[in-house]
């Protein structure tokens, strides 16, 4: 709470009645969970007495940083009561954001210790395998708005306006309490040895390590890349955890597939050696591509009004997953190997029992 009070101060000082009213606000909510409710109350009262509320909270969205030359908003603010996130988590993965978020609702006591940290997290790996999904928990989990920059999408041809945009953001999200989440960060947090980048591109990342040690001990700060070898190491050491996002493994992948089956019919979810040719198979799919290849699934059941997923369907949906043009013999016998009848492979491909027969007759 320490904190939210400093944050109303430099608020009041500054004239910022956008940040009184949001630090007010958590400040109240904070009291309420602790039980001084009368004070909470009190506060709530005052903010809504001072007819500002409803004038800071359209402030919040009119002052969203604007790109110089597009005019356009380069952040998006996704409320925290507007995230909702179904994620599963490997062991050592979700460890490691777990203690983030400790660290995050402990912060006020942390401060009082006299222990200094910084709460930046780096989320790196393949694309696909739950680096924004993290970030949108740890907003959730922490009950504060998520302010997203995607900063492939900010680097301008003009390179003196991306440096100008990064410290719009930067002083955005210092004025809220908030998390900010930089997505995309290699496109600007390059090595800046790098003999193909131009000197000024240089100069931005020199910007962007200096708005991140400038960022006030409040702020939150994530930041996600798909190639982590592109990273400067100076931006490497301005990151307090470092989190490795992989390919889930089985159990975890597992627990994907169950959470994918939820509100659908499906007879083979009690049938665990279906379930395991079906996690085995799934071995190079990221949690973006499951999720993906049963959303397919789960429309079709809907269009068709049955609600409920086949495991055929399943094994058809895989098989065709990678896009390869691959013959219908090696459907059939992937189908046959998998445990689809004869009669329910030629209904599933169209094509007579003797020519499944024959296939599955060869040597």
């Amino acid at each position: 709470m320490t904190t939210d009070i400093l944050r109303i101060i430099e608020g009041g000082l500054n004239n910022d009645a956008r940040k009184v009213i949001s630090y007010s606000n958590r400040l109240a909510q904070r009291l309420m969970e602790e039980g001084d409710k009368q004070l909470a109350q009190s506060i709530i009262a005052r903010i809504q007495n001072s007819g500002s509320q409803s004038s800071a909270t359209a402030d919040a969205i009119r002052m969203l940083p604007i790109d110089i030359d597009s005019k356009l908003q380069i952040v998006e603010v996704i409320p925290e009561d507007k995230t909702r996130t179904n994620i599963v988590l490997s062991d050592n993965v979700g460890k490691q954001v777990h203690e983030f978020i400790e660290i995050i609702k402990y912060s006020d006591e942390l401060i009082k210790a006299g222990v200094d940290i910084k709460k930046t997290m780096l989320l790196y790996g393949s694309p696909g395998c739950g680096k924004t999904s993290i970030a949108h928990y740890i907003s959730e989990q922490s009950k504060l708005p998520l302010v997203i920059a995607r900063l492939d999408g900010i680097v301008s041809s003009l390179l003196g306006s991306t440096a100008k945009n990064l410290r719009k953001i930067f002083s955005y999200a210092s004025s809220i309490p908030c998390i900010l989440f930089l997505d995309e960060f290699d496109a600007i947090a390059k090595a800046r040895d790098d003999s193909h980048e131009l000197g000024e591109l240089k100069r931005i990342i020199n910007s962007l390590l200096q708005d991140i040690d400038s960022m006030p001990s409040s702020c939150i700060l994530l930041a996600a890349t798909n190639h982590p070898e592109l990273l400067d190491k100076a931006v490497w050491r301005r990151f307090m955890t470092k989190v490795e996002v992989g390919m889930p493994d089985g159990l975890s992948r597992l627990k994907i597939i169950q959470e994918q089956l939820v509100g659908f019919k499906c007879q083979f979810s009690e049938e665990d050696s279906k379930m395991k040719i079906l996690n085995d198979l799934m071995a190079k799919m990221s949690p973006s591509d499951i999720s993906t290849l049963f959303n397919k699934l789960k429309v079709n059941a809907i269009i068709h009004g049955t609600k409920e997923i086949i495991y055929d369907d399943v094994l058809v949906a895989i098989f065709e997953y990678d896009g390869k043009n691959r013959s219908s013999e090696e459907f059939i016998r992937y189908l046959s190997k998998y445990g689809v009848s004869q009669i329910n492979i030629s209904k599933t491909l169209g094509i007579s029992m003797r020519q499944v027969r024959n296939v599955l007759s060869e040597k």
